[in-house]
């Protein structure tokens, strides 16, 4: 069958063998397409055309008194009249036909390539705080505009180009090389950033004023960045350095026995929306009964299958757990088991060239909490950079 009377619709004409020329001449006159032409084993002939021309030519031979018989009519404008009370299946294939025009004039899909910092997500990003992304309606794109608003946005791209190539997007991009910072010029002392005493001195610019053994204070001058010198006078530089010294953190950690626990009661389905493209709608609406506080954990399931990504076709649903808030109590060993989890983030923040020498750990139970006090003693490195003016006399 040819897939465009398929589409047109057609019927299957047939005549017997003493009016199968006259048939076969009025086709000609009337110049009738037709197509699947086969003789009956009686002599008769048969032929499929459109549903417009087999109306004409049935018109025509009856009026010349031409026995043309009808012996098929089918395709798909017979199969959707023949379907006509069923609406909804006549209106989900209006949609699915408007769907399939409408979508080749928007982006489906976006790929970058060329990125080698920042990641694909973040280019995307890039372009879609200038208007483009999937979704977008590709009558409106217009390459240059979109590349100089997105260059003139970015401080990480030096070069974009982006190609459609039907309904994808093809994105290729050139980072910014970033140049390393100058040290600033601007004068600097070392000094203490907490109490300690110094086990070792680095020294790469400035004039030291402490020694090894020294016990310093919180913001006491470790480096000076001034130089005296009796035959060109002040000279002044930005000290850097490293002066380890022995120091002493100390934490204390207050976990409550008695708390407020959140106990799940049941959970419930929240809205369900599609998703196409960057529109949404809502097709399952919860019914809104209020059992109390809940948390709403929402999900986002794409629709592709067979082997298709990046469709622009998902389902958006919300889970609704409900919960009660009902007082409770730890054990000492839980607290305990939580303290020690805390002191570790805490332990955590300290620099990575901070050498632990030793802790002492003291902890304390009330009848309301348990508390722990740690004692950290380290070497670390306590010099830190303090920047100052130069002050020039009139």
């Amino acid at each position: 069958m040819n897939p465009i009377l398929w589409l047109l619709g057609y019927r299957t004409l047939g005549t017997d063998a003493a009016h199968a020329a006259a048939l076969l001449n009025l086709c000609l006159e009337q110049s009738a397409g037709y197509s699947g032409f086969a003789v009956l084993p009686d002599g008769g002939v048969r032929f499929s055309c459109t549903l417009p021309t087999a109306h004409r030519l049935c018109r025509l031979g009856g009026a010349r008194g031409i026995p043309v018989t009808v012996l098929r009519s089918g395709g798909l404008p017979m199969q959707l009249w023949a379907r006509r009370r069923r609406a909804g299946l006549m209106l989900g294939t209006l949609c699915a036909l408007a769907l399939m025009v409408l979508s080749g004039r928007y982006v489906w899909d976006v790929r970058v390539t060329g990125n080698r910092e920042m990641t694909a997500a973040e280019v995307k990003q890039e372009l879609a705080e200038c208007g483009f992304g999937v979704g977008s309606y590709l009558p409106d794109f217009r390459a240059g505009e979109l590349e100089n608003r997105v260059l003139l946005r970015s401080d990480r791209l030096a070069w974009i180009s982006v190609n459609i190539s039907g309904t994808v997007a093809e994105v290729q991009v050139v980072e910014r090389v970033a140049r390393p910072q100058e040290e600033p010029a601007k004068p600097a002392n070392l000094v203490a950033a907490r109490d300690g005493q110094i086990e070792l001195i680095e020294l790469f610019r400035g004039d030291c004023v402490v020694s090894i053994g020294q016990a310093v204070r919180a913001g006491e001058l470790l480096v000076s960045g001034i130089y005296d010198s009796q035959t060109v006078g002040f000279r002044y530089t930005r000290a850097a350095g490293r002066i380890l010294a022995r120091t002493e953190h100390s934490y204390r950690i207050e976990i409550p026995l008695s708390y407020i626990e959140k106990r799940y009661t049941g959970s419930a389905q929240g809205d369900i929306c599609l998703n196409f493209f960057q529109n949404s709608l809502k097709i399952y609406k919860s019914t809104g009964n209020d059992r109390g506080p809940c948390d709403i954990i929402e999900t986002v399931n794409s629709l592709a299958g067979f082997g298709l990504h990046n469709l622009p076709f998902s389902v958006t649903s919300q889970t609704l757990r409900y919960y009660e808030e009902v007082p409770a109590r730890r054990t000492p060993e839980a607290a305990l088991e939580l303290a020690y989890e805390q002191l570790a983030r805490e332990l955590g923040g300290l620099s990575d060239d901070t050498q632990l020498l030793r802790k002492d750990i003291r902890t304390t139970l009330t009848d309301d909490a348990l508390i722990l006090d740690c004692t950290v003693l380290c070497i670390e490195n306590i010099a830190v950079q303090s920047e100052f003016e130069i002050v020039t006399e009139p």
